[in-house]
């Protein structure tokens, strides 16, 4: 069943953010994080734009890059160790 992004619980999405002059027309769309998007968006500002938003507007949006499978849970044996404690601790208090 695929919830509301269309994404299975079998897979993981790996989004992606793409930033937009729409003053100079152009587009960068290789960046993994919002935050490295904004600090795009303040570069390209600062340098073609003397710091000032472009009047046609600039903007970050997030877009899917890839799907990939989601990553097999491991068994970590924590509940064994739980398990041992508990054993333990009933036969110490019946002594």
């Amino acid at each position: 069943m695929n919830n509301e992004r269309g994404q299975s619980p079998n897979e993981v999405i790996i989004w992606g953010y793409k930033y937009t002059c729409n003053m100079c027309e152009t587009y960068v769309d290789d960046d993994e994080t919002a935050e490295a998007a904004e600090e795009r968006r303040a570069e390209h500002r600062e340098r073609a734009h003397s710091g000032m938003k472009p009047k046609a507007g600039d903007l970050i949006e997030k877009f899917e890059r890839r799907r990939e499978p989601a990553p097999e849970e491991s068994s970590s044996g924590g509940g064994w160790i739980i398990l041992v404690i508990l054993v333990v601790g009933f036969l110490a208090a019946k002594r």
